[in-house]
């Protein structure tokens, strides 16, 4: 934290400290105090009432006292995610010294522009002299003799002065609205792998880079939806983040490492009819199935509820969707925290992660399997309803109502038994089958990592990428294929492959392509229908298949393209046209 921002915030924020806030006295002292700065754009910012004795009238938003004064109080609607209120005191439990800023730009009752900032500390309860005190303390306007923030111009310096990132117009050129969050003195977490927990708080740059590490980690762990589009220039939020002013990568991250989740819940978005007309959704490389299913639920026997209070306005009885999709596991992947073998569940409208939940117990293996279940928008209130203060699981039995305890406990056994059957629709497979996409899956241990293709000279050396040359010598004279150049597809797709085919007779030439995916059991012969082989001279398709009569003397294109990414080994055989 630059020294001018400590030095605002001691002499004209956080003054008169009591003893019982020395932590937060002593990171406003120290050289070496970091913060972490939050700040969104486009939304209404914290409105309404900013006396926390005044109510909101009718039809007026009550953000500043609820998300300032009312912690931990519970929320009426829980359609836009948080419901119990909890998640207010993150912030402050992030902090050392547990404390923030908040500075805010939103629309008054009469619409007019109004800058807010007010600054808090949290800490226990305590008592000093015959007083007891809740812990909780609040610095806003010295002239009010309420607990009020700074507001209009005066917030709007101030503001300027503490946190980098400043209000500015919209393209409409309408006044930027929202909030920014300042914590102080952020700690981290490490001793994780010598299960000790414990936190201290950024003094060093390595501190500061395990930081940016945990925040990475934790986006995309638990908003990745919220990077995942809807359309092609369309996402339901811009998540970016900085280290000192150089970004990083989160959304990425959370796209690469999350990829089989996002492919379920777009798949998801177009059964509920949420994403854009004619926007694709490409499956994850190396997917060998996938499957959507309707949670559709058929009420039965003495129950009280109403259709109208189990699925709303629906008529089709369908409560939510699951997508499961099952693929081969990269070795790109690596170690690695990001869940598999689970579904993950997830709340509608918000498209907030519950948790993920593996559902059924599987055996290992060289395949993984991912889900992802989201509720339609009229019934995910059940699932709120059902939700402790940390919003981490459904439980039917917490829910008040009959219509949401039934909806929630027969959604949780119908995904069951569906990725139950999902996952053992391979044990029905023949054993020939089955070997043959483990064996492929198996040769992904060989392959180079994604987005990182090898150079020429690796493609030229590696064994594992060679094409084998062959050459026959029937009553046509001798004949040879030779290999031009090779190129591997994206992704591990399969290969092109430039062959020169020579005779000495200069009779046309056949040439045979025998492909093998690299396993751990060594060398596996692939079948038509794993793959595709076409050929090509001069831009024009000449054969689809391993088969192909070229002109000798004249160059073809061989390319390859595996149904699951693999380190491949080409045979290619010539022998002259009988």
């Amino acid at each position: 934290m630059d020294h001018e921002v400590k030095q605002v915030l001691r002499e004209n924020v956080f003054t008169d400290l009591p003893d019982s806030l020395s932590e937060l006295t002593d990171c406003l002292r120290s050289p070496d105090v970091h913060a972490i700065e939050i700040f969104d754009r486009g939304t209404v910012g914290l409105n309404g009432p900013f006396r926390a004795s005044e109510v909101a009238q009718d039809g007026e938003k009550n953000n500043f006292n609820s998300f300032v004064f009312d912690i931990g109080s519970t929320k009426s609607s829980g359609r836009s995610g948080g419901t119990f209120g909890f998640g207010k005191t993150a912030s402050f439990e992030v902090s050392n010294a547990h404390s923030v800023v908040y500075w805010s730009r939103c629309l008054t009752q009469n619409d007019e522009v109004e800058h807010r900032l007010i600054a808090c500390a949290l800490h226990d309860e305590y008592e000093e002299g015959n007083a007891r005190f809740t812990g909780a303390h609040w610095w806003g306007d010295p002239d009010d003799d309420d607990i009020v923030p700074l507001r209009g111009e005066a917030a709007a310096a101030m503001g300027e002065e503490i946190f980098r990132t400043h209000f500015g117009d919209t393209e409409e050129g309408e006044p930027e609205t929202g909030t920014s969050i300042l914590i102080l003195d952020p700690v981290i977490t490490v001793g994780i792998e010598d299960d000790l927990d414990a936190r201290v708080p950024v003094r060093t740059d390595e501190h500061s880079e395990v930081l940016i590490q945990q925040v990475s980690d934790a986006v995309a762990h638990s908003a990745w939806a919220k990077v995942v589009p809807t359309g092609e220039e369309s996402r339901p939020m811009i998540i970016e983040l900085y280290e000192n002013r150089t970004e990083k990568p989160v959304v990425d991250l959370a796209l690469s490492q999350y990829g089989h989740f996002a492919a379920g819940l777009n798949s998801i978005r177009r059964l509920q009819g949420q994403l854009e007309e004619d926007y694709s959704v490409p499956l994850p490389i190396g997917t060998v199935r996938s499957q959507s299913f309707p949670i559709t639920l058929s009420p039965r026997g003495a129950m009280r509820s109403k259709k109208e209070e189990l699925f709303g306005k629906r008529t089709d009885n369908t409560i939510g969707h699951l997508f499961l999709i099952e693929s081969a596991e990269l070795d790109t992947q690596g170690e690695s925290n990001v869940p598999k073998n689970a579904i993950c569940m997830m709340r509608s409208e918000a498209e907030l992660v519950v948790n993920y939940n593996p559902v059924v117990e599987t055996e290992g293996g060289v395949l993984q399997w991912h889900g992802v279940f989201k509720p339609t928008p009229e019934c995910d209130g059940h699932f709120s309803a059902s939700e402790p203060p940390t919003h981490d699981r459904w439980t039917p039995d917490a829910a008040d109502s009959e219509a949401s305890r039934y909806v929630v406990r027969r959604a949780l056994e119908l995904i069951r038994a569906k990725t139950k059957s999902f996952l053992s629709e391979n044990k029905a497979q023949s054993k020939d089958q089955e070997q043959s996409v483990r064996k492929v899956a198996l040769g992904l241990r060989s392959f180079v990592p994604l987005g990182l293709p090898p150079d020429d000279d690796t493609v030229r050396e590696s064994p594992r990428r060679r094409a084998r040359q062959s050459g026959g010598s029937r009553r046509g004279g001798e004949s040879e294929a030779a290999i031009v150049h090779s190129t591997p597809l994206p992704n591990g797709g399969g290969q092109v492959i430039d062959v020169l085919p020579t005779n000495v007779e200069g009779r046309p030439v056949v040439l045979t392509a025998e492909i093998f995916a690299i396993t751990s059991d060594g060398r596996l012969a692939l079948d038509e229908d794993e793959m595709t082989v076409t050929w090509r001279s001069g831009g024009r398709l000449l054969e689809v298949g391993t088969e192909c009569v070229v002109v000798s003397g004249k160059a073809v294109q061989l390319r390859l393209d595996t149904r699951t990414p693999a380190a491949i080994e080409i045979s290619i055989k010539a022998e002259a046209e009988s």
